[in-house]
């Protein structure tokens, strides 16, 4: 900084010196400006368009990794909070909250918690990329049973005589989709022709699942009773089922592999750890009756450490208490 600044000064005096030589009017400075980086600034404390963006994806604004233009409405409403956030934290500050010890405790748990969150995506970053993801969704699309999609149709009717009515007029030559949409009593694929889709015939209840089983390509089947009524259903198409694409699956693989990473690394740190949990008593009282390996224990009345006896008879003198009087 202190080189900058002299190389500024220097050539603002040669400005100056070549303008008296020539006797040419001054040359009129250009204003300084502000970092583009820096977004605001409360109290002499910075805001990062940075932060402003992180902040924007973390609430759903904005993809991760895209930028926001200064112009976006959603980057003045973003930074309108970072501000107000910033200025209860000044405030906070002034009055001495973050002293506390209950402040100091959150506080550190906050730290902790950001800390772990930059691992996590640290993790992510290094071991969650394109390869890895695509080599889960083969191995995933390998071990998937996929089975056959039927195209059905069907009419809905509340009777057997007006199920059987209705098979009659099909049998005749009748269009299934006219009749659908004329007498089925399910107005959600009525109005489609009665189309209900392409289905697992393993993943629909009885009767359905046999009747859609057994019934082939364009063929219709006789009606039959379910739970809501008597039901007709024409088979139109069959298919093998298709695997989900791996746009579909990727949320599912990265949280899998970011879970499976994380595992990995908690599994080493526990490995290395040194590790103390206190059970059966409370926090306080197990401290204080040196309960905890390598503590040392302390006087229940002052909370200091009480090896001072234990000290002072390995040299050989005995301990003053505070009744005793001086000798003369």
């Amino acid at each position: 900084m202190q080189r900058i600044l002299s190389l500024l000064l220097g050539s603002v005096a040669l400005m100056s010196l070549a303008a008296c030589e020539k006797e040419e009017p001054p040359v009129k400075e250009t204003p300084l400006r502000v970092n583009a980086a820096i977004a605001a600034v409360v109290n002499g404390e910075y805001i990062l368009a940075s932060e402003v963006e992180l902040e924007a994806a973390a609430q759903g604004l904005m993809e991760p990794g895209d930028t926001l233009e200064i112009e976006d409405p959603v980057f003045q409403q973003i930074l309108d909070q970072l501000i107000d956030q910033k200025l209860l934290a000044q405030e906070a500050m002034n009055l001495g909250l973050d002293q506390e010890e209950s402040s100091r405790h959150r506080l550190q748990a906050a730290r902790e918690r950001i800390l772990g969150n930059l691992l996590v995506e640290n993790l992510v970053a290094q071991q969650v990329d394109e390869a890895a993801i695509m080599e889960m969704y083969n191995a995933q699309t390998e071990l998937q049973q996929l089975g056959e999609e039927v195209l059905v149709r069907q009419i809905l009717v509340s009777s057997q005589e007006e199920a059987q009515g209705l098979y009659q007029q099909l049998q005749d030559g009748a269009e299934f989709a006219a009749l659908a949409f004329n007498h089925s009593l399910d107005r959600v694929t009525s109005a489609e022709g009665g189309l209900i889709g392409y289905v697992l015939p393993e993943a629909m209840s009885e009767p359905y699942r046999s009747v859609i089983s057994r019934t082939s390509v364009g063929r219709v089947s006789q009606p039959f009773e379910t739970q809501v009524g008597w039901v007709i259903v024409k088979v139109e198409d069959r298919r093998q089922e298709e695997p989900p694409t791996l746009d579909e699956t990727r949320p599912k693989i990265v949280q899998f592999l970011t879970l499976s990473e994380i595992s990995k690394v908690l599994k080493r740190l526990r490995t290395r750890a040194e590790i103390q949990t206190i059970t059966g008593e409370d926090t306080i009282s197990a401290f204080e009756d040196g309960t905890l390996e390598g503590l040392p224990e302390a006087d229940p009345e002052d909370g200091e450490p009480a090896d001072t006896e234990a000290n002072d008879t390995e040299t050989g003198e005995s301990p003053a208490t505070e009744t005793e009087e001086p000798t003369e």
